[in-house]
């Protein structure tokens, strides 16, 4: 009596999906293009000059009950609030001016991914940058207390140190969003510090714009925010001109590396 066997079927390979990049590396790797490329590290040594500047005219110039761990680490914090944003703009437009896109998306295809790595990666370092100015501050503080018999005080306002933290946060993302909105290292430099500056001018001659600047200028309520000096009203201010000035060039900019060709 025969038995009918049913026929071997074939060995199908199991689908074993490939892990992707881990988001914490994609950040180190954005991280490190930040500050050993040639560009960067000057760029972070000027920043560190400029803040040694502000510091000596603090120390010298300032009368000495002036002389605070407050006041003299929000001195030198005008020097970053000013140039860090521009390594944002090399951050956000290095794949396309150095022409290595096709190798990092090669390496992650998904461009929003990578593009978040890079806001992430910025506001570490702008966090970096502000604790070494608390520690640089506090040890110039001794200085003045030494050197001018300064006041020495070593009280922080929270809301002033607060406000500066997220002013920094503020304009480094700002930097990263017109780096993406124009994908061009001179353009986007040029764009980022001359249509804000422009339109704040603009404001200061034409009176019919004083009242739209308190909502649409982005170094006006800064300011306010830098200070320590926001109120209930103030806040909405702040939301619509970072949605203006950030938001806006940003969701242009995920649009733009999300449809661009790499060549």
């Amino acid at each position: 009596m025969s038995t009918l066997t049913e026929p071997a079927r074939p060995i199908v390979p199991s689908r074993v999906e490939a892990a992707g990049i881990p988001f914490t590396r994609l950040c180190l790797v954005e991280f490190r293009k930040q500050i050993d490329t040639r560009a960067g590290i000057w760029l972070l040594i000027v920043i560190a000059l400029v803040n040694t500047a502000l510091i000596v005219l603090t120390l010298t110039t300032a009368p000495p009950v002036a002389l605070t761990w407050q006041n003299l680490t929000i001195a030198a914090s005008f020097g970053q609030l000013m140039l860090l944003p521009l390594v944002g703009v090399m951050a956000a437009t290095g794949e396309w001016s150095q022409r290595t896109a096709m190798t990092t998306f090669a390496l992650e295809p998904r461009r929003t991914r990578v593009n978040l790595a890079k806001l992430a990666s910025t506001g570490v370092l702008a966090l970096i940058v502000m604790g070494l100015t608390l520690i640089v501050g506090a040890l110039l503080n001794v200085v003045g207390l030494v050197w001018r018999d300064g006041d020495g005080d070593w009280a922080l306002d929270w809301a002033v140190l607060a406000g500066t933290t997220l002013a920094l946060l503020l304009v480094v993302v700002q930097g990263v969003a017109f780096g993406l909105a124009f994908l061009s290292t001179p353009v986007a430099i040029v764009a980022y510090l001359a249509l804000p500056t422009l339109w704040s001018v603009l404001t200061g001659f034409i009176a019919a714009l004083a009242g739209p600047a308190q909502w649409l200028d982005m170094n006006f309520t800064l300011f306010t925010l830098s200070a320590g000096e926001m109120t209930g009203s103030d806040w909405p201010r702040l939301g619509v001109s970072v949605a203006v000035w950030v938001g806006l060039p940003l969701a242009a900019g995920f649009w733009r590396t999300a449809r661009r060709d790499v060549a």
